[in-house]
């Protein structure tokens, strides 16, 4: 920061020789001058001085016979001094900053969303003749709020409509009604939009339809959340008119996804224990035996029995018979290749959330290691969307529903 300062005060790069240069700096210090960046070489001494001290520095100059030369002159001074001499440059600045603003205070493009049934060059066409406002008009004019006002009631179909500038640019957001379809001369089927899974609501915009829960509300998998009928009253409260105007909107809920996967140990190895051996002297029909198997007629020991024979000529000839007891155990190559296989398909399903816009609030999961297997178990606490779109109620809601009127017409009697 202190380079700042020396420019905006203003300084000297001088070049020192000759006379008394020891002198000339005590005296400089004395009278509380200040110089920097000193350096000596090959007799010429180079430092730095402020403006206003420069001036101050004559009769030392001529009491030591130092002779000072001045090299560069930096600072805000002489930069002021340079724009002066060149007002072409000012008046360029100037110029630019001109046009900068008055190509930013008028609209240069028009950004429609949400649409669908009313097209852009239908919207751009009534901004220009109703509103005035087209490419070029200035953005002063394009009040908001009245032209979100005015659009809403100019196209009866639009349910929400925002309107806002972002730089040169006009953004209109809007969300249609759902529409009946002319052609077949039926109206659309009232639709509701339920819980896909038991979890707390923590966010719920409702943009058509009557809501059903709110915020902070725990739901079970089916529960209605948004109806897509609308109930007119009369005078007297009562039910006049049933509008089927569709159910739509965002409902977001934390909701707890148990995660649980076993991954077996394909591979295993053995555990070899001590061998015994067996051998038969062979003489034609005749054997003799040294030696037998421990382990015949037990079925709690596994073996392997292996077989060597000699021959040494017809009928004669000597065989060993090993037997060798062992213990399977798990393989440490497949329980590292399952560990790696678990923890591979963890972290997909943690991508997957993420690719999904799914918010992860907290991740309880974990690899657990036993002798025959890897198991990964557990559960994420993850924010996501909860509605599911449905043309009719299930059929539990529609039972409660049927049980209430019956409840009520037994009250009535």
């Amino acid at each position: 920061m202190e380079w700042i300062f020396q420019w905006i005060r203003g300084f000297l790069k001088c070049h020192l020789k000759g006379g008394d240069m020891e002198r000339f700096f005590n005296l400089c210090r004395h009278q509380g001058i200040e110089c920097w960046d000193m350096s000596y070489s090959e007799g010429v001494c180079r430092c730095c001085i402020y403006l206003d001290d420069f001036r101050k520095i004559r009769p030392f100059v001529r009491k030591t016979k130092v002779r000072v030369k001045i090299v560069e002159r930096c600072g805000l001074a002489f930069f002021i001094a340079f724009l002066q001499r060149r007002k072409g440059l000012w008046l360029g600045m100037a110029g630019c900053v001109a046009v900068l603003c008055f190509l930013s205070a008028h609209i240069w493009k028009m950004e429609f969303s949400g649409n669908s049934y009313y097209t852009d060059e239908r919207l751009e066409k009534y901004l220009s003749e109703t509103e005035n406002i087209r490419i070029g008009s200035w953005k002063k004019d394009a009040v908001n709020p009245v032209l979100e006002e005015n659009l809403r009631l100019t196209f009866p179909d639009i349910s929400w409509v925002s309107v806002r500038k972002e730089g040169t640019s006009l953004i209109v957001a809007l969300e249609e009604m759902v529409k009946y379809d002319a052609a077949s001369g039926e109206k659309s089927k009232p639709r509701y939009i339920c819980a896909a899974k038991d979890g707390q609501i923590v966010s719920m915009v409702t943009r058509s339809g009557v809501p059903r829960v709110h915020v902070g509300d725990t739901v079970k998998k089916g529960e209605l959340l948004i109806d897509g009928v609308m109930e007119i009253l009369n005078d007297a409260m009562e039910v006049a008119e049933s509008v089927p105007v569709g159910a739509d909107g965002d409902i977001y809920a934390k909701i707890t996804e148990n995660y649980h996967q076993t991954y077996p140990f394909l591979q295993e190895s053995r555990n070899y224990g001590r061998a015994s051996e067996k051998i038969t002297l062979s003489f034609g029909k005749h054997s003799l035996s040294f030696g037998k198997n421990p382990y015949s007629g037990d079925d709690r020991v596994t073996h392997d029995h292996l077989t060597e024979i000699r021959k040494f000529g017809p009928g004669i000839y000597i065989q060993k018979d090993i037997f060798r007891p062992y213990t399977t155990v798990p393989s440490l190559v497949a329980a590292s290749r399952m560990k790696t296989k678990a923890e591979t398909e963890l972290y997909d399903t943690i991508r997957k959330f993420e690719e999904k816009g799914v918010q992860i609030l907290e991740n309880n999961v974990k690899i657990l290691m036993y002798d025959d297997r890897v198991e990964v178990k557990g559960n994420f606490v993850v924010i996501e969307p909860l509605g599911e779109e449905m043309n009719m109620l299930p059929q539990v809601i529609q039972n409660e529903e049927i049980g209430e009127t019956h409840e009520y017409n037994r009250n009535d009697d």
